[in-house]
């Protein structure tokens, strides 16, 4: 609820597109997630954060390019502006793969693995986080970054699952509508979300 918004924070990443069929489709749902925490959410803008592989494609919406050295100064700054209590969502589109057997999600230039993320998030260490992989292979993420605080969801059981998914577009229609709302308490929880997705 707006009243709400004032203490949540929005972190949306898209990596590498592989094609402009796939970079499009993942911008689509950036966008459409972006919209709706500004404009139905009503979170502040500098409250949210939108890093993409090319930032030129949407001037307006995409802060900067999604390379390590950008996210992480992205955390930075929502960790030096979060409160305790606050909610922060990350949220990633992309590809995902595994080097070694170490899970990774791909970006412009080196790709941050499931323990690098679990290190950025450490930052928050009095709010709460939601961490949600729309990324094939994204499944051992969970484990990974489990930890007090904080909800994280993966499109994916196993690294294993190579195939591009199609989570992203279900969860983002499921937060973006009141469709999924199966309690009928006029919100959308991210356990709902999950669900519907």
């Amino acid at each position: 609820s707006p009243a709400a918004a004032k203490s949540s924070h929005l972190l949306v990443i898209v990596g590498l597109g592989g094609g402009p069929d796939n970079a499009d489709l993942f911008h689509r749902w950036a966008a459409t997630l972006v919209d709706a925490a500004r404009n139905r959410w009503g979170l502040p803008a500098d409250s949210v954060v939108y890093l993409g592989e090319d930032p030129a494609r949407d001037p307006v919406r995409i802060a900067g390019r999604s390379t390590r050295v950008a996210i992480d100064a992205a955390v930075n700054r929502l960790a030096a502006r979060a409160r305790p209590g606050d909610r922060v969502f990350v949220v990633l589109f992309g590809h995902g793969s595994s080097a070694a057997g170490e899970p990774r999600f791909n970006l412009p230039g080196p790709d941050l693995s499931a323990k690098d993320f679990a290190k950025l998030l450490a930052r928050f260490r009095a709010q709460v986080v939601t961490f949600v992989n729309t990324a094939s292979g994204s499944g051992p993420f969970v484990a990974a970054i489990s930890s007090r605080d904080r909800a994280v969801i993966a499109a994916t059981r196993t690294e294993g699952e190579r195939n591009q998914t199609r989570f992203g577009e279900f969860f983002v229609g499921a937060l973006t509508t009141l469709d999924s709302d199966t309690d009928k308490d006029g919100r959308v929880s991210v356990l709902e979300a999950f669900a519907w997705a």
